[in-house]
């Protein structure tokens, strides 16, 4: 799960945090499904070549990447400034042409219709939810798509579940299907769903079907014990209540 701090910015709760882990180790595939969810929806849903792409919350730039090897126009925004220097790594080791900009997701740097596609992987939850929508509507092209893969709220939670998981991620609210599709549509887009599924007990498990050719850590990562407490309690709370919780890819059409 790859967040955004509330209020439109990423990046927290307090000292060492889930987000600051996954900065520190350079993970990107922290999403839902993580990139073997990211291949499987591009061939469900291919974007044709030479198409212009934003990804928004890109990490480490993974993704952003892999659509500039199949031949996309890709801009990627962060607002994390070490995520991007990561990103912009990768790309030259990849060989690669992505245009890495630091950006907060509810206030785009781009003018008004820019893109073709807008891609997100579980960002939107973690900011101000409805400003980003309106975002993403914003910079797209009319007849322009929005893919967004976002946990959602499969079971009703009790305040103190609820709370538990929205402290862990720096979240203000879990969003059930119906809610994000009154979002969305609050924002003018023509909604579709492409199932729901389990929440996936590690974030791991990804890593080994589809490793990173390019993985990006801090030295020090592996040597801070505040990062291995963050795991822990991310293993505790998703071994837990991973039952409340699934997600879906959600498509939205600018019509």
């Amino acid at each position: 799960m790859v967040k955004k701090k509330m209020i439109c910015h990423y990046g927290g709760v307090r000292a060492i945090e889930y987000l600051d882990m996954l900065a520190k180790l350079g993970v990107g595939n922290a999403h839902p499904g993580g990139f073997g969810e990211t291949m499987e929806q591009l061939k469900k849903y291919p974007i044709e070549k030479g198409k212009r792409v934003l990804e928004v919350g890109c990490g480490t730039g993974r993704t952003a990447c892999f659509l500039a090897e199949q031949g996309c126009e890709v801009t990627a925004v962060d607002i994390r400034p070490e995520m991007i220097a990561k990103a912009i790594i990768r790309a030259e080791k990849q060989g690669v042409q992505v245009d890495f900009k630091e950006g907060d997701v509810c206030q785009l740097p781009f003018e008004d219709g820019a893109f073709d596609v807008v891609m997100v992987e579980s960002v939107t939850n973690f900011a101000d939810a409805q400003k980003a929508v309106s975002e993403y509507y914003r910079v797209l092209k009319p007849g322009g798509k929005l893919y967004d893969r976002e946990v959602i709220r499969v079971k009703n939670m009790t305040p103190g579940v609820h709370r538990a998981l929205c402290s862990f991620y720096g979240v203000s609210k879990i969003y059930s299907m119906d809610e994000w599709r009154e979002l969305l549509e609050g924002s003018k887009f023509a909604v579709d769903f492409s199932g729901i599924h389990p929440f996936p007990l590690t974030m791991f498990e990804d890593q080994v079907q589809h490793p990173d050719p390019v993985h990006l850590s801090d030295k020090q990562s592996f040597m801070d014990p505040r990062i291995w407490q963050i795991t822990a309690r991310y293993d505790e709370l998703v071994n837990k209540y991973h039952h409340y919780m699934g997600y879906t890819l959600m498509i939205g059409s600018k019509e």
